[in-house]
């Protein structure tokens, strides 16, 4: 769950805001992948969705011009 650098795998969420607005987020594969392993029968099944979600990292957000310059 590592490049071959050994950084953590991210990838990029990118959300539409409305009014022509766009924002990124950042997320780590490994947090995704270790919090599917608690199964609805298990000692975790209580955390709440919204903790495997957490961005490592949140941009603020622009337009697709801003993006192309």
């Amino acid at each position: 769950m590592t490049m071959s650098g050994g950084d953590s795998i991210t990838f990029a969420e990118w959300g539409y805001l409305g009014k022509g607005k766009f924002q990124r987020r950042d997320f780590r594969y490994a947090n995704l992948v270790q919090m599917s392993s608690f199964g609805a029968d298990t000692l975790f099944a209580d955390l709440g969705k919204h903790d495997i979600f957490t961005p490592v990292r949140v941009y603020q957000p622009c337009t697709v011009s801003e993006l192309a310059a």
